[in-house]
């Protein structure tokens, strides 16, 4: 027997089969089984996401002899007939390669004469988008009354090519992508029917990098089960059968970039194209990289969408530790465009690599937003390690370096020689979180924080923590960690180094107290916006005249 593709020998039979479209399949049975069955169907969607399955299961269930809630039974003579293809009730037609008026005028010839056998004549026309617009005109009258027997199934993947009078006849059914979960899911089903053993890595990369398409999915697992026939499926088989590298490049990549190591990010780049990758393939998967780390940053780090294992949590989550989410944006718009760029371009590679640079390079990029903030993030780098450093446009990589000729920068004047360092008195009394000290610390919030020596906790405190003070306690500043980083509230290393920063940059000896978002909700006394003495006087009922001084 000749080999069958996995995504043909694994095609859903009955509506219960069908994948990630619950709610279509669940109101196209309910209508079959009560009979309200309509005259005219569009399935849209992205490709692979069973549109055509759909409609195939639904022609054999409309004819089908014993019904079963909505399914057909696949035994009887009319569901055995079309699933051989030599039933006349069921007429498939690619729009694709008959788009012209005269494929319609033999439908609308064919159409005026009844079943031979069975109830319903099934028109399942594919890709209908690509239908000239005469071939609509000739086709709308057709839709819109058809003889009772008569049933339109059109599946597009482009549906907003079709002419409204199109649409407007037509019961709409929108086919979403699939997700990685139930595509890994249903790959492992087909890999144990196949008794091929796979790691439960290479499954889910392949599950992600089809993008929500079953038959992406199948597809690819088929191609990379023939190259490794008989042996098991790896992680690294998939990467090697796919053109792809591992995530570990990818963040090597966006490091040099970080760092404005032009030289290290451009050598990594050359060693894939050397290895026989594409330059699209790279771009791309470069960018997906910086997307999920985009949005696993914006989520708080609990980004359902991205459907990560714990190793690719914890990846991301130390690929976040200096990030910024409008760095991240910068980048993904320079990847985005650059891959626009390289659809049409003559030399792929060079485009590449002058994007690259730039990436390296956010003080070239005069006109963005997100560049500026980039810059922003180096001087202020620059200020806390107490020295200046070179643009990476007159040195790569960047290095903090030594103003003038290479002398310190001044720092505080050491003790005479002999003569011990003043301690702090262990009984000053406590400072106090006054309207006015709150407005500052709140205001240099961003720049306290980025001088936690913890590894990673700075980036996230700059985001995912906010500080608050309650009158009742003047000596106490309150400190809330917001969603997925409330666990940071027990870390008392950071709040005793967090009291050391605020006293000796406000002069102040206050109490740092670390909540998290919950308590912080249930606690109204909390305040993020402090009243001044001159907002209280006048709450209190006292007037402050102002008099205008005559010209």
């Amino acid at each position: 027997m000749n080999y069958q593709a996995l995504y043909r020998k694994y095609r859903p039979a009955v509506f219960d089969d069908v994948k990630g479209q619950d709610v279509i399949v669940r109101t196209l049975r309910n209508q079959i089984r009560t009979g309200r069955i309509a005259h005219a169907y569009l399935f849209c969607g992205s490709r692979g996401t069973g549109k055509t399955t759909a409609a195939k299961i639904f022609a054999r269930a409309v004819n089908c002899e014993n019904q079963q809630d909505g399914n057909p039974c696949g035994e009887c003579g009319s569901c055995r007939a079309i699933r051989e293809g030599r039933s006349m009730n069921v007429i498939e037609m690619d729009a694709a390669s008959r788009n012209g008026v005269d494929d319609f005028r033999q439908i609308i010839e064919e159409i005026e004469y009844p079943p031979t056998s069975g109830k319903y004549k099934v028109y399942i026309i594919d890709e209908v988008h690509m239908l000239s617009g005469a071939a609509f005109n000739a086709f709308l009258k057709t839709l819109e009354e058809p003889p009772s027997y008569a049933i339109f199934l059109l599946a597009t993947t482009d549906p907003q090519k079709l002419p409204v009078t199109i649409l407007s006849r037509c019961q709409r059914y929108d086919f979403r992508r699939i997700s990685t979960e139930i595509i890994s899911d249903h790959l492992r089903e087909v890999l144990e029917k196949e008794k091929i053993g796979a790691e439960e890595e290479a499954v889910r990369y392949i599950a992600r990098k089809a993008e929500g398409g079953m038959r992406d999915a199948l597809s690819l697992a088929d191609q990379c089960i023939s190259f490794f026939l008989g042996e098991k499926l790896t992680y690294e088989h998939v990467l090697e059968v796919l053109g792809t590298v591992d995530t570990e490049v990818y963040r090597r990549m966006l490091h040099d970039a970080a760092m404005g190591d032009a030289s290290g990010l451009l050598a990594v780049f050359n060693s894939l194209i050397m290895d026989g990758r594409e330059v699209r393939q790279i771009i791309g998967d470069f960018t997906w990289y910086i997307r999920d780390l985009l949005l696993f940053m914006a989520s708080g780090g609990s980004s359902e969408s991205l459907t990560l294992v714990e190793e690719n949590r914890e990846d991301l989550l130390r690929d976040s530790e200096g990030m910024s989410e409008a760095r991240l944006m910068y980048y993904i718009r320079i990847l985005s465009d650059l891959s626009g760029s390289l659809r049409n371009a003559s030399n792929r590679r060079i485009l590449a690599e002058l994007a690259l640079i730039r990436l390296c390079r956010p003080e070239t990029d005069t006109g963005d937003y997100n560049a500026l903030n980039i810059r922003m993030e180096r001087l202020e780098q620059q200020i806390r390690e107490g020295g200046f450093v070179r643009s990476p446009a007159e040195g790569s990589p960047a290095q903090p370096v030594r103003s003038g000729g290479g002398e310190d920068l001044p720092g505080p004047m050491p003790a005479a020689e002999g003569e011990k360092e003043p301690e702090p008195p262990e009984d000053e009394e406590p400072g106090f979180v006054t309207p006015e000290l709150f407005q500052r610390i709140r205001g240099q919030w961003t720049m306290t924080v980025s001088r936690i020596s913890e590894p990673g906790v700075a980036a996230v405190m700059r985001s995912y923590a906010e500080p608050f003070f309650r009158p009742e306690e003047p000596a106490v500043l309150f400190v809330v960690w917001h969603a997925f980083w409330e666990a940071y509230r027990s870390n008392e290393k950071v709040r005793l180094e967090l009291e050391k920063l605020l006293e000796e940059k406000y002069e102040s000896r206050l109490t740092v107290r670390f909540l998290s978002d919950r308590e912080a909700r249930e606690d109204s006394s909390l305040k993020k916006v402090p009243e001044s003495k001159v907002d209280a006087l006048i709450r209190q009922g006292v007037n402050f005249t102002v008099e205008m001084e005559d010209e």
